[in-house]
């Protein structure tokens, strides 16, 4: 009997989603999400002191993802990041 896969819990505009792969394109998370294609991924970085800030990431669709659990993501139209 094999062992259970891992399960990774990921947070895509603040709703979880449970995924077993360690790794996902900017295009799958898109689609777990049941999201259009031509909106913009932002991987969401935590800031390390609440001076500095952290700095949000673009993840493109066809851009590889190492996933962690907790991890957080947001979908958003193009002219809404910046």
């Amino acid at each position: 009997m094999s062992p259970p896969e891992k399960q990774i819990t990921i947070l895509i505009n603040q709703k979880p989603f449970h995924v077993t792969s360690s790794s996902l394109t900017g295009k799958e998370i898109k689609e777990l999400a049941n999201e259009p294609l031509e909106k913009l991924l932002v991987k969401v970085v935590e800031a390390p002191d609440p001076v500095a800030g952290g700095d949000d990431i673009i993840i493109g669709n066809d851009d590889t993802v190492e996933l962690k659990s907790g991890m957080r993501f947001r979908i958003v139209n193009a002219a809404t990041f910046g």
